[in-house]
């Protein structure tokens, strides 16, 4: 029964003390592990690992270029970084938009407001201007009238608008108040 099988890229190579695979075991280094080539003598290499260890291998396995497994590791890990950090860009890209669209909506909603204002603004001059005129016109009949009054009708007119007054003084801050209290009193 045949089973297929592949050749490993696993691969460990042993750091000796001295050449020619003699001496004391330092070390075994894995494939990819980066070396520094101090010396070259027939099959061996003098190298220096990362952590200053220094020793003998056999030269025929080590290469210029990082292995394809490493730099597949490498891209790995980059590709999920980037990854990583292009869903955070649509995150924020998307929270962003969403903050715009309210902006925008607010912004909307104030034009109106602010357009409701005017309208009512321009009623108020309208009717601001009536009124001096109104007032204007009661002034001119009030001068040609001044004597035609009598004392005790004014002084009933003065009582009259006191009560009044006062009534709506009441009116006013019962409506008020109601209005802030959700329609109940609290006096």
């Amino acid at each position: 029964m045949a089973e297929t099988r592949y050749v490993t890229d696993e691969l460990q190579l042993s750091l000796f003390e001295l050449i020619n695979s003699k001496g004391k075991l330092l070390q075994r280094l894995n494939s990819g592990a980066e070396l520094e080539l101090l010396q070259q003598e027939g099959l061996f290499a003098k190298v220096r690992t990362k952590d200053g260890t220094e020793g003998w291998t056999k030269a025929g396995f080590l290469i210029e270029r990082k292995p394809a497994r490493t730099q597949l590791i490498e891209l790995q890990q980059q590709h999920q970084a980037l990854t990583s950090s292009l869903e955070q860009s649509e995150s924020d890209l998307k929270k962003t938009r969403n903050e715009l669209e309210n902006l925008k909506q607010q912004e909307q909603q104030a034009n109106t407001e602010l357009q409701d204002q005017l309208a009512n603004t321009e009623g108020v001059i309208a009717a601001l201007d009536r009124i001096q005129q109104e007032n204007e016109v009661l002034r001119n009949s009030q001068s040609q009238m001044h004597s035609a009054i009598p004392l005790n009708w004014g002084l009933i007119a003065a009582g009259i608008s006191f009560v009044l007054g006062i009534t709506a003084g009441i009116a006013l801050f019962d409506y008020r108040s109601r209005k802030r209290h959700g329609g109940y009193r609290i006096y």
